[in-house]
């Protein structure tokens, strides 16, 4: 493959302290340099012009759903691919395909499903693992979660449950009050999949002791927990003061209000992750239509989110684009940290920054193109464009 220089853009790095301009060498899929105004550009390498372009790291998008959560298991593949495809359009590069509680035959059978697929290619985002979002969650916090998959944690149907698609499983939503969670937390511990707690109404001791057995994450913010209150501190609470928690939150306006979106800003700096949530419900032909839905109930859009007939809220229809340039608008949060909130911050979650998430001499080269008022005009995966607005 020729190697690509991508000339005249300005460098937007999570780990920079402030923007700057560069060229950028890329070669066989990765970044093999940064190259300043007094440094040689290479003769033999392709030159694209993207002056007036903003050069950001690929988005990674650790919560979403897409319409594969309405599909019968044999048809996901159809259903996630469109999704990754449809994700290019807004910056994303890679992301975590996010389940529902169903019953674990679903659950199995969908990872199964997914470990079979030999290669997701280069056209779109790239899929690089499942997020069980439950079973194991407290009914007494489930949202529109289907109520039917809601249990308790059971070692040997766990491990089994695992066993099934080794390595696929990169995070796992857990309420820590359920029983059987501290063996959830070994068994996840043992594999090196993310605990990340949310769906939950545990109490501060339940919480304390699930940081203590390796639970680091916390899902969607506010959404599917206790509220904030003084005196009976509970997940939101934590995430917001315990340094060893990271969050991530969905950005949209609706799921969390813009000044609350501020406070978690504030007070999780560097520990704030965005995700978008996003569902993507197939509709009937009929406009006003009736939605199928992923075993909760019919879903509507209220045109800002996707709610049950009761108003619950059940996933958004958000970008992640859209949620960087809605952090800034919210919380005033300085560019590049909004950058990072959906680089090199979610990368970190999964361990995996050394390879995504960042611009760094020898990263992937995944990338989002932004103009000067962050609307995304191209995204480049593995070195290659993937698409152009």
């Amino acid at each position: 493959m020729t190697r690509t220089l991508l000339t005249g853009g300005e460098l937007l790095d999570p780990e920079a302290r402030a923007p700057r301009r560069a060229d950028l060498l890329l070669d066989r899929g990765r970044i093999e340099a940064r190259l300043g105004p007094d440094d040689a550009s290479p003769d033999d390498a392709r030159r694209i012009d993207i002056s007036g372009l903003r050069i950001a790291p690929g988005l990674i998008d650790l919560h979403v759903h897409g319409g594969a959560i309405f599909q019968p298991v044999d048809l996901i593949e159809n259903s996630i691919r469109s999704e990754s495809a449809s994700s290019t359009r807004h910056g994303v590069t890679a992301n975590l395909v996010t389940t529902v509680t169903w019953d674990m035959t679903r659950v199995k059978g969908f990872l199964s499903k997914f470990a079979s697929i030999a290669s997701w290619g280069e056209e779109g985002a790239v899929p690089i693992g499942v997020h069980l979002e439950g079973p194991w969650i407290s009914s007494a916090a489930a949202g529109a979660q289907p109520a039917d998959g809601i249990r308790d944690y059971r070692e040997a149907e766990g491990a089994e449950l695992f066993a099934a698609a080794p390595d696929v499983v990169k995070m796992v939503t857990l309420a820590p009050e359920i029983p059987g969670a501290a063996d959830l937390l070994a068994e996840l511990d043992r594999r090196g999949i993310v605990a990340a707690l949310g769906h939950s109404l545990a109490d501060e001791a339940a919480i304390a002791a699930a940081i203590d057995r390796g639970a680091r994450h916390v899902t969607h913010l506010f959404n599917a927990m206790g509220p904030l209150h003084h005196r009976e501190p509970g997940l939101a609470v934590a995430a917001l003061a315990d340094d060893r928690l990271s969050c991530d939150l969905i950005c949209d306006g609706a799921h969390v209000h813009p000044r609350m979106v501020a406070v978690a800003a504030r007070a999780c700096g560097e520990r704030l992750t965005l995700i978008s949530d996003r569902v993507s419900p197939p509709t009937a032909a009929e406009p006003g239509g009736t939605l199928v839905d992923f075993g909760a109930g019919e879903l509507r859009d209220d045109g800002a989110a996707w709610r049950l007939p009761d108003g619950r809220l059940a996933g958004s229809r958000l970008t992640l684009d859209r949620a960087l340039r809605n952090l800034i608008d919210y919380a005033g949060v300085p560019l590049l940290h909004a950058v990072a909130a959906c680089t090199l911050r979610p990368a970190r979650v999964l361990g995996i920054e050394a390879e995504r998430g960042s611009l760094r001499v020898g990263a992937r080269a995944d990338l989002a193109l932004f103009d000067a008022t962050l609307a995304l005009r191209e995204t480049w995966i593995g070195g290659r464009r993937g698409y152009t607005g």
